[in-house]
């Protein structure tokens, strides 16, 4: 007997099954009906930016981000003002462009030998000559040999934090997948090669984009017809051509640009997106937990943004949040819930690693209606902890629980 397909049906069913379960994917709207957005970036500031780029560039209308390092910049500093001048974004890439020591040419400048203090002064000299010799304010960022780290071993540290402070975006190198705009961190996007790749080989990631409404980081290095590190002007202009057509639905911008655009989308709909997150405690220490962070698991758990809530439809659904506490202490969980008089008086379950605060769902008088009430105390442990709320019993998938728009965590002093 063939016990192969059989197999592989049932490794189906599983992987549907956890699609189910976890699914909660909000989609992301870019301007102006787009799909997608592409941006082109380019480091080192290499001359032949300048010489096969820059034209190329004008002659469709497009701008790119170019990551620049000043002693590369000084050889040809009008040709870089100018292309600053005409709109091309200029970002930052360092002074030194440290990277590893595990390369030769890099160990007189390895990461492995800066601190935190000594990288973030570079960062701000790098800063202070591009605006102050470009006349441009730079506002992203991107890690030389894609190496966000520095020091070594028990020592090494991210300076992921630095730029994230001092950047609106920063970008990495030899990513594996574009950028979702809802889950990305902007203080280290992904940044996917582009460097010696033909239009073909482009298509199917910018095809996976624009399917799920993502950003195609893309960077490069020198712009020519062949050589190592060089994005080929062939390439550029057919991927050029096909994101102008309107028809492929493509929003082609600087990565500053779509950064702006993306964080300020973020702010407008945080209270309306449901994006699990890791939550930490508010400068006064409550601990809000939310539709919007939690992870909605089971057959039919829906967060619904007009109610800003998790609603329940089968007794196998539940909700999910993970919580970084600082310190050990005690909470008073406080939930803010709706439920019609029909469906009220089921019982659930608030727990954390063993522990468990028991209740009844009480009306709130409709659907439409949501009230507040504190349903008991917990204990939460320093660092990681995972809060679920859930049925207490299944009541199978007829009826629902209520829904959930929040508990609140006071801290018990």
């Amino acid at each position: 007997m063939n016990t192969k397909p059989i197999l592989l049906a049932f490794l189906l069913i599983i992987l549907l099954s956890f699609f189910e379960l976890y699914a909660q994917t909000p989609h992301f709207i870019w301007p102006e009906g787009k799909k997608m957005a592409v941006s082109l970036t380019f480091d080192d500031a290499r001359d032949s930016n300048l010489e096969q780029g820059l034209p190329l560039f004008d002659e469709y209308g497009v701008k790119a981000t170019f990551f620049i390092v000043p002693s590369s910049v000084e050889r040809n500093l009008e040709a870089w003002k100018k292309a600053a001048k005409n709109g091309h974004e200029m970002g930052n890439h360092t002074v030194e462009h440290p990277c590893s020591g595990n390369f030769v040419w890099a160990r007189h400048k390895a990461l492995e030998n800066y601190t935190l203090g000594k990288m973030e002064r570079e960062l701000l000299d790098a800063n202070k000559w591009i605006e102050e010799n470009l006349d441009t304010k730079v506002m992203v960022f991107a890690y030389p040999c894609g190496q966000p780290y520095v020091g070594a071993g028990l020592y090494q540290e991210s300076y992921v934090p630095l730029v994230a402070r001092h950047f609106l975006a920063g970008r990495n190198w030899l990513s594996e997948a574009p950028v979702d705009p809802f889950y990305g961190d902007m203080g280290l996007l992904n940044g996917m090669e582009m460097d010696n790749k033909t239009f073909e080989e482009l298509l199917p990631q910018i095809t996976a984009a624009k399917e799920n409404a993502q950003w195609l980081v893309l960077a490069g290095h020198d712009i020519g017809e062949g050589g190592r590190q060089t994005t080929t002007t062939k390439m550029l202009r057919q991927l050029i051509e096909y994101a102008q057509q309107e028809e492929n639905g493509i929003w082609l911008a600087p990565m500053g640009e779509v950064a702006e655009y993306v964080r300020t989308t973020r702010e407008s709909t945080a209270d309306t997106v449901n994006i699990p997150t890791l939550i930490r405690p508010e400068s006064n220490g409550r601990i809000l937990l939310t539709a919007e962070n939690g992870r909605g698991v089971g057959p039919r758990i829906e967060y619904m943004p007009d109610w800003k809530a998790f609603g329940w439809f089968t007794g196998k659904d539940q909700v999910e949040w993970e919580v970084d506490v600082p310190s050990s202490g005690r909470y008073l969980a406080v939930m803010e819930w709706s439920v019609s008089d029909k469906e009220a008086g089921k019982p659930f379950v608030f727990e954390n690693q063993g522990q468990r605060i028991e209740g009844i769902v009480k009306p709130s008088g409709s659907w439409e209606t949501f009230k507040t009430k504190a349903i008991g105390e917990m204990r939460l442990r320093k660092g990681y902890n995972k809060l679920v709320f859930k049925p207490k019993e299944d009541f199978g998938s007829e009826g629902a629980l209520l829904d959930l728009k929040e508990i609140i965590l006071q801290p018990i002093r």
